[in-house]
């Protein structure tokens, strides 16, 4: 898995490895079963109305290989279109230790984003439940930004039990930043 080949720190403790929502998921899925059942509607308005194939110039002998190759290149299509989006949902994590969050980001089939903000550089968590399935099934927006350029911050979509990571990540930064000033008592002057 990918997390095993995430290096931590001496003594760096995972608290929490996140992916999207089951749901979201469960809905992007859907989608692609649904495109993938229009060429059988199309096909099943045809059988119904066979005097609508008169419309089209084409051969009645190659309509059946014109078909099944249509059909072939469609299936295919949709199941690629089906697994890129079960890739994107397994690969993409938010994994928070006791000193960071890692956000590993799978962009397409070979482009993966690897980031990392460090909880003492933390500056606002902000979370978003908004809709009725949403609010109901418990999933939202975080977004998580640290001093510094606009490029510092992690923005998810789908997470689970947003207010619950956001409440572990708080933790962690308070504890985070009560340890580094326990070591080193000028950090926060």
């Amino acid at each position: 898995m990918l997390i095993e080949k995430i290096e931590l720190e001496t003594d760096e403790e995972v608290l929490k490895v996140l992916r999207k929502h089951w749901f979201v998921i469960v809905i992007e899925l859907f989608a692609v079963f649904c495109m993938f059942l229009i060429p059988f509607f199309l096909l099943f308005i045809i059988a119904l109305f066979p005097n609508t194939l008169h419309f089209f110039s084409t051969d009645i002998n190659n309509l059946p290989a014109l078909i099944s190759y249509g059909l072939a290149t469609w299936s295919l299509i949709m199941l690629m279109s089906g697994f890129a989006i079960w890739t994107h949902y397994y690969l993409d994590l938010w994994i928070i230790t006791d000193r960071r969050i890692i956000l590993v980001d799978q962009i397409h089939f070979f482009n993966r984003n690897v980031s990392m903000i460090r909880l003492e550089r933390l500056q606002d968590i902000n979370v978003s439940v908004s809709g009725v399935i949403p609010t109901l099934l418990n999933f939202g927006t975080i977004k998580v930004q640290s001093a510094g350029a606009h490029a510092s911050h992690f923005k998810t979509a789908g997470l689970p039990d947003p207010r619950n990571i956001q409440a572990i990540i708080q933790l962690a930064m308070d504890k985070r930043i009560a340890a580094l000033y326990h070591k080193n008592p000028t950090i926060l002057e």
